[in-house]
Order: C-alpha cells, then structure tokens, then sequence
C-alpha cells in the first residue's frame, strides 16, 4: 500500500529481539534507544557506552594516516627556516574551512604562511598549471593543499619540476597512481591504516595541525588547544555530508558546541544574517540550510576569498560586512538555481523517459548547476549531470541515487572527459563542448547497464521500527534523544512507525501552513500528550488521523528553558498490525 504523502512504499527493519532485550536490561536503557543503536550497528555494550559519550581523547592517532611523519617533517623545517607555505584549497564549505584551520592553527604554531583559493569558473576545482607556475614566480617553495589534490598528477610534477616540495590533504577517492608529492595524507589511500576513510577534507586537515602540533610542541608545558578550530571542522564536515560516524561524530559534536559560542568574529556575524542568534545553538540543520549555502555562495557567486576573509577576520566591521556581502550573494544564487531548475525541468520534459539525464545550456553557471542538479535527482530519482557550456571547455556537475556509483559510471566515459572527480554520489566533470551529445549517449548507456531501464522503486525505511506513545513517557528520553546526536549522512535521525494513538487536539499554526496535533495512548495511559508537528502539511488536517499509521522523527524541542520530545510528519498511511518481512 502506498502512502499518502511521499507515496511510497514502508519498509521495516528485521531485527533480533532477543538481543535488543538482553541489551536493554544490560544498559539500563529505554527499548527505542537501544533499538536505534542496535539498527545502526552498536550491537555491544562497549560500543554503545562509547558512542553515547564521546570525547576528542577517543580520537584516533593522526600518525596512523600514511605519509603523515614526512608531511609533518617538512612543515617542522619550513618552521626552522621561516618559510611561508602556500595553503591551496577548494572554493566550497569544506576547502575554504580546511584552509582557514590550516592558516590560523599553522601561524598558532609558529608557521607562516598564505592561501589561495582558485576562481570557481576561471580556474575550475584543483590545482591548476598556471597557478602553479604564478605560486613559483612568486617564490613559493612549499605547497600545501586541503580537500584537493589527489587527482593532480600533472599540476604536482609541474610544481616538482620548479622547485617546488608539495603535500596533498585530500579525501576524494585516489587515482590508481597518487601524486609523486613529499606526503599524500588520504585516509581513503589503500594503504593507509587509519581506521575511518570518512573524514571530510577539514578534517583530514585537522588531523595534520594535531600531529603538527604534537610534533612541534613536544615537551612544551602549555601547547595551543585546538578545541577553537572544531567550529571549522563542523562547518566543513557537515557541509561536506560525509559520514556522521566515528572521528566525524567526535568532531562535529564537539564543533557544534564552539558553533553556539561563536567565539570567532566572523561565525558570529555569519550567524546573525543568517537568523540565527549570535551566541544561540547551532544544529547540523543550520549548518546544511543556512551558514554552509552562505560560505558556498561566494565560491559560486564571486570568490571563495570572501569567504575565507571572514573566517579568519578579527575585526567586526569588516566581518559585518564580509557577512552582509554573503548573504546578498546567496540570495542572487537562489534567484539564479530557480531559474535553472525550471530551464532543466522542461528539457527534461522534451526528452521524456530516460535511464539519466545529461543537460547542458550556455546560460547556465557553473557555480549554481550542482545544486540543481542535486535537486533534480531527488525529483526524477534519476543521475542528473547539468554542463555549463562557457568557454573552451565545458564543466558540469552530476548527482546519482544512492543505489548508483557516479564515479564508477563517469570512469566508464572517461575517453570522453578531459576530467572528472568527486564521491560516489557527487561528481564535477570537464569535456571538449563538442563531445557533449557523445557523452550524453555514452553516460544513458552506462546507467542502463548497471540499473536497467527503470531505477528501482523508493522505499521508506522506518530504520527504527514500530513505536508506541506511551514509549515516549520515559522521564528521560529527551536527554537520551540529545545523547545520539548528532545525526547526518549514515547515521539518519531517528524515524518510526507510531502507531495505536488517539488524537487529543489539533490545530494549523503558521498562518495554515502547518499542522499540529497532541497525540495521546489510545488507552488514555499516559503522563500527557506529545506534539506531532507536520510542517508544510496544514492542509492535512482533515484525514483520519486516529485510523492511520505515522512515519514520524522523534526529536528534542527546546523551549523556555525546558526540553521536551516532539515528532515530526514524515508520512501516513492506513493503520495494519504488522508488516511482512522484506
């Protein structure tokens, strides 16, 4: 039966009740939690006691990432030396971030130096040659890059062939053949024996400026606290929707918290055009909604620098001003995405059914076509690749289903491509203009042949099962809610099936917009009633909402100073007692 929101089908989880039991009695710990855990893979109790406490002295030992001791050598003598290292990054949330931490904790330590951020359409992603051949003329003898890198084999011989030493920070997945730079720090190399690939290029970063310091500061009685730049790494990690899991959980939790006390000048101003309050709490969902897009528009509106400027400035005026300027230019860009989305939409109409679609337009900028594209995805539940074609070489920016590799895909088109690089669900590309509609051809052919002609049915897994009102009674399930976030990319946010309710109240708020209702046991047991609120959903009110099944969040409201649990509408569907097995 499909459903009457999303229209999907419902799939719940199997799992093995007899060990949620065990584990319940073992932990002390409310079955809903423990089933959240246990569906995530915390199926033991040290596990689970780990990941509900977690502490940046769990973080694991920078030094175990391959080529950090030669990386940390040769910035140990750029220090001796007085040499000023260029940082080169990328120009979205994560490369500028990368490059604000490595440029004030590298000067914290004692190391000068200077970053450059290429021009978004100009210079496109990575390093360049003549960025490379200007960093030379200008004298620079060690370069250094963060969340780019690993795929410049060229760019890397060239700066070797003038004088240059080079390490590479990065995360993207590696070529078969890695830069012949002094350190390639990848935690996705093959043979890196770091435990977690899924750092995000800031984070990789961070994991440099830890070993730096360790390496530097050895033996001193107060060496700098890094704890200040973890409101980078979260901007950078969260932004990058890399996994929430692991060093990343770590780090994020903890950055979210130097977030809300905005100690930086210009995250307070971001902040604030941003509508958020200046020293309030920061949630991954600001982060993904309103600071991340406001630091990316720079990069796809202007330049990354301006936004580089303002994580690293200290004097208000000029953060006031970097902030206003970014939020101005995240504006034009949404103006702009909403054009484009309607362009592609109707080409996307003329072509009819496809296996993907490949679209591209003279007008359309490269900066904005990746959102779109995104946004497309999620529509048609088809690879989206959108080409901005401007100037000599045509540069777009594709998107796949999760039950696709975009990577693997592009790899089979490579003979097409001057480039291409990215995740397996993101991925930029640079081809001839005139080998466009080969390509097209190419990338439709390939999709069919790994997913058939039609991409399979989406399904709405309720990670977290069935659940029942009074469950949500537990005195302390707010503080154990706030104890599994943060939540993100592979680790989701709670989400199950309510069902056996009755409805106490209901309401629209918003100006009609939203619904509200008061949910209570239908057996009238119970200590009050919870609150499901169903954003954008005001025009539901009506449906019988006591004959229906809800796929809701559960979540933890904080109001006037208290903290209750509230659930959030994702989708209904007619009431059943159980479900068959997948």
């Amino acid at each position: 039966m499909e459903s009457l929101i999303l229209g999907m089908e419902w799939r719940l989880p199997r799992v093995d009740q007899g060990e949620i039991d065990h584990l319940r009695r073992l932990l002390r710990l409310p079955a809903f939690i423990v089933r959240f855990l246990y569906n995530r893979g915390f199926r033991d109790r040290d596990s689970i006691l780990s990941h509900l406490s977690p502490s940046l002295a769990s973080l694991n030992d920078p030094f175990s990432m391959a080529d950090m001791e030669p990386a940390v050598e040769r910035l140990a003598v750029a220090a001796r030396q007085g040499e000023v290292v260029v940082i080169f990054g990328d120009y979205d949330v994560d490369g500028v971030c990368g490059a604000a931490l490595l440029h004030l904790a590298l000067s914290e330590l004692g190391i000068r130096s200077r970053v450059y951020i290429p021009h978004r359409v100009r210079e496109g992603y990575g390093l360049n040659a003549d960025a490379v051949r200007r960093l030379a003329r200008e004298g620079c003898r060690l370069l250094l890059t963060v969340d780019c890198g690993i795929s410049n084999g060229e760019e890397v011989e060239l700066a070797r062939s003038l004088g240059m030493d080079v390490i590479v920070t990065d995360h993207h997945q590696p070529p078969p053949e890695l830069p012949r730079a002094v350190a390639v720090i990848n935690p996705k190399r093959r043979d890196c024996p770091y435990p977690f690939e899924g750092l995000a290029g800031v984070g990789v970063a961070f994991n440099l400026v830890r070993a730096v310091r360790n390496r530097i500061c050895s033996g001193r009685p107060s060496p700098p606290n890094l704890k200040k730049y973890l409101d980078l790494v979260a901007l950078g990690t969260v932004a990058d929707m890399v996994p929430l899991l692991s060093d990343n959980r770590v780090l994020v939790r903890t950055g979210l918290e130097v977030l809300t006390a905005a100690e930086r000048t210009g995250v307070r101003a971001l902040k604030e055009v941003a509508g958020l309050q200046p020293r309030g709490p920061v949630t991954p969902t600001d982060i993904g909604f309103r600071l991340g897009p406001r630091i990316n528009a720079a990069g796809r509106m202007a330049h990354a620098m301006d936004a580089f400027r303002l994580l690293t400035t200290r004097d208000p005026a000029e953060a006031q001003d970097l902030a206003a300027r970014l939020h101005g230019l995240n504006s034009s860009r949404q103006s702009m995405e909403a054009a484009i989305f309607r362009e592609a939409h109707s080409m996307v109409q003329e072509l009819g059914e496809r296996p993907a679609y490949v679209l591209w337009s003279r007008e359309w900028s490269v900066g904005v076509v990746g959102i779109v594209a995104s946004k497309l995805m999620e529509e048609l539940r088809r690879p989206v690749i959108l080409i901005a074609d401007q100037g000599p070489w045509a540069k777009g920016s594709g998107r796949a289903p999760e039950h696709l590799d975009l990577c693997r895909v592009l790899s089979h088109c490579r003979h097409l491509l001057r480039g291409f690089g990215g995740h397996r669900a993101a991925a930029g590309l640079t081809l001839d203009p005139n080998d466009k509609e080969a390509f097209r051809r190419r990338f439709e052919e390939v999709v069919e042949e790994q997913l058939g002609a039609a991409p399979p049915a989406p399904v709405l897994e309720i990670t977290d099962g069935p659940l029942a009102v009074e469950e949500l009674y537990d005195p302390a399930m707010a503080f154990l809610l706030s104890l599994l976030e943060p939540f993100g990319v592979d680790y989701p946010r709670p989400l199950v099936a309510l069902r056996g309710f009755s409805v106490v109240d209901r309401r629209t708020v918003g100006g009609g917009r939203h619904m509200k209702l008061l949910l209570a046991p239908s057996s009238g047991r119970g200590s009050g009633p919870v609150p499901l609120l169903g954003w954008r959903h005001g025009d539901k009110l009506h449906l019988p909402w006591e004959g229906l099944e809800v796929a809701c969040s559960p979540y933890v409201n904080h109001y006037n100073g208290r903290s209750e649990v509230n659930l959030e509408l994702r989708d209904a569907r007619g009431s059943r007692t159980q479900d068959a097995a997948p």
